[in-house]
């Protein structure tokens, strides 16, 4: 009879970069949904086994920042402005949910599911950010209830300065990227070369 030793095997740490409210990076989530944690197989992710070796964060680009402006005061009128800050901080702080929060990327994904009706019907940006806080109300509730999050405590935060801070550290890992494609994709700390060739 032969005994073999398995190793326990470490987590692989996979890092992405997005903007919340790009549909180009929308396609990205479902991709990472159905081909990395399911394979493309009807199974649950946890049937599948990868998400739970997997490490996985995602961090945001945010608006670009003069000095001396907030968040909100960038951009605006742009699908980069101040809804994106404020859809960046529900992302974030369900990813960085204290006690964690298991189905974080679930609800994420959702979020992203519907960026249709974030974005009031257009491929930029709500025309304004009124329409925007009308549409929020209608997605975020939803995504929570489908993925067992705790709405309040997500919105919350997002309406504090643990999600403002949440979100400049995001943005700062992101800007450690400068000079990479966009939406760069890292395994254990290194870029895949190209965010293409990782699909």
């Amino acid at each position: 009879m032969m005994l073999f030793a398995v190793a326990a095997l470490a987590a692989v740490r996979l890092e992405m970069h997005f903007m919340s409210l790009c549909k180009q990076c929308q396609m990205h989530i479902p991709a990472t949904n159905d081909m990395i944690w399911n394979g493309g197989l009807e199974l649950t992710p946890s049937k599948a086994g990868v998400r739970a070796m997997t490490n996985f964060s995602i961090d945001y680009y945010g608006p670009k920042l003069t000095s001396g402006h907030t968040c909100e005061a960038a951009s605006v009128g742009t699908e980069h402005g101040p809804d994106q800050c404020v859809n960046d901080r529900y992302h974030l702080c369900a990813q960085h949910a204290d006690p964690p929060e298991p189905s974080w990327f679930d609800y994420v994904h959702c979020m992203w599911m519907n960026i249709d009706v974030l974005k009031c019907g257009h491929n930029g940006h709500c025309d304004t950010s009124t329409e925007y806080a009308h549409a929020l109300p209608l997605v975020h509730p939803m995504c929570a209830a489908l993925t067992g999050v705790d709405a309040a405590a997500i919105a919350t935060c997002a309406n504090s300065e643990r999600g403002v801070q949440l979100a400049r550290d995001s943005y700062a890992r992101t800007r450690g990227t400068a000079g990479l494609p966009f939406a760069p994709a890292f395994v254990d700390g290194v870029v895949v070369d190209g965010a293409d060739q990782f699909w």
